[in-house]
């Protein structure tokens, strides 16, 4: 068998070493979940805190898994071999581990916000687009040609930023189970909170490949609070290169 000059260890290592294949990390990520109507009615402490409930969410979320998609099918057989042919698309589950802080904010949050939509004191349920939201799920990655130009009263200063790579965002979406918490009396450990959502589809795109490709010969990208290149990028909760989002 002839052995192939381009198919060798030497090349892999050229082709990572260059950015253009090099591995995702797992351990960069970042998850939005928007305030649902029902919790934005009727719970003054999310409302006046924007800000604490964007935060609290995404530097607690400790460990997410990123729903999947599948074809189901049907099948038929006439004559000879049975055919498949597909039917529909399905998705996995989407859930988040929250580290729970000391307010316990997650844990009075969900409780809240599934007790709006299905109440234990009341045989009915809230209104659809009430209780249901959009969550969007961000994957970071380090090492990037971005170079971020501001301004303080010292003087102007540069720092190099990481970049959103992909982008999943999913509509309609509630969580429809909690998970128990268990405490002891043995070593401290940190209480997880683990919350399983539904939701209708997700859609998903990388963000600006064609603006800044994934190679280390990229120049590197000066950007400021006035460059619309910022958003592109994924330093905006916009995502405005992100396509389909609007469907």
């Amino acid at each position: 068998m002839a052995f192939r000059a381009d198919n060798g260890f030497t090349r892999f290592m050229d082709l990572v070493g260059s950015g253009k294949l090099e591995p995702a990390r797992s351990n960069l990520y970042g998850v939005e979940i928007a305030v649902p109507p029902v919790l934005a009615a009727n719970d003054d402490n999310v409302r006046r805190n924007y800000r604490y409930h964007y935060d609290y969410v995404n530097a607690l979320a400790d460990d997410v898994t990123i729903p999947g998609r599948r074809i189901t099918t049907g099948q038929v057989r006439s004559v000879g071999a049975m055919r498949r042919f597909a039917t529909d698309t399905s998705f996995s589950e989407m859930s988040v581990s929250f580290l729970l802080p000391k307010d316990l904010y997650h844990r009075d949050m969900f409780e809240k916000w599934m007790n709006y939509t299905a109440s234990d004191a009341e045989n009915r349920v809230t209104f659809y687009n009430e209780y249901t939201t959009n969550i969007r799920i961000k994957k970071w990655e380090v090492g990037s040609p971005i170079v971020f130009e501001g301004r303080t009263q010292e003087g102007a200063y540069q720092q190099r930023l990481n970049r959103v790579t992909g982008v999943w965002e999913l509509y309609g979406a509630f969580p429809f189970d909690m998970s128990a918490i268990n405490v002891n009396n043995g070593p401290t450990q940190l209480i997880k909170l683990d919350i399983s959502f539904y939701y209708e589809r997700y859609r998903f795109d990388t963000v600006a490949d064609d603006t800044m490709p994934h190679t280390n010969a990229s120049s590197d990208k000066i950007i400021n609070s006035f460059d619309a290149t910022a958003a592109a990028l994924g330093f905006s909760t916009q995502q405005t290169d992100v396509s389909q989002f609007g469907v």
